[in-house]
């Protein structure tokens, strides 16, 4: 599993080094769209999800009241149940055997070199994005039987609209653009 983790961050890296003259005139992430990794070896499949906040609990600022602090508490907890996120058929035989639900907060501005340009840093304040991070990893019976991943995630999550997924295993490798209004991904053929 980790040859397949080490392919989809070599493939993550190259495609941002390919497009980093066009990610510096555009946001680090994009309303409404989510990325998905999922990596397959032998029996084992992980789930690695990658979420703006906006997406979840309508907002990306680094959460201060009670009321926004509750929402992504309530989210997390969402998260901590993965069929409110994606399926896998029942004749799988799929067992979960680990996960990691988190929020990560990232200021889009640790990466300046040169600070003298900006006069006032408060204007930044509000320029905090926090993403939400979840990963699932299963043992399968049967991952053959596999052939397709459903995904509750779009009516758990309304304001979500698309996931970018990028599938990997012994077969290959290929991307799938998931939407709410057909959630769900074919994977016969691809495990």
């Amino acid at each position: 599993m980790k040859y397949i983790i080490y392919i989809l961050l070599s493939f993550n890296l190259m495609t941002f080094a390919i497009s980093a003259e066009e990610t510096r005139q555009v946001d680090k992430h994009e309303h409404g769209v989510g990325e998905l990794n999922i990596a397959v070896e032998g029996s084992t499949i992980e789930f690695e999800f990658m979420i703006p906040g906006a997406d979840i609990v309508g907002f990306e600022y680094v959460a201060k009241s009670d009321e926004d602090i509750a929402k992504i508490n309530q989210a997390l907890e969402t998260f901590d149940d993965y069929t409110n996120i994606f399926t896998l058929p029942s004749n799988s035989l799929c067992e979960l055997n680990g996960q990691k639900v988190a929020l990560k907060e990232e200021d889009e501005h640790d990466d300046h070199d040169d600070h003298d340009e900006h006069d006032d840093h408060d204007e930044h304040a509000e320029e905090n994005h926090n993403e939400f991070y979840a990963k699932y990893s299963f043992e399968c019976g049967n991952i053959n039987a596999i052939k397709e991943v459903n995904f509750p995630y779009f009516a758990t999550f309304t304001n979500s609209g698309e996931l970018e997924v990028q599938f990997i295993s012994n077969m290959g490798s290929t991307s799938f653009e998931v939407e709410g209004d057909e959630p769900l991904i074919n994977t016969d053929g691809k495990i």
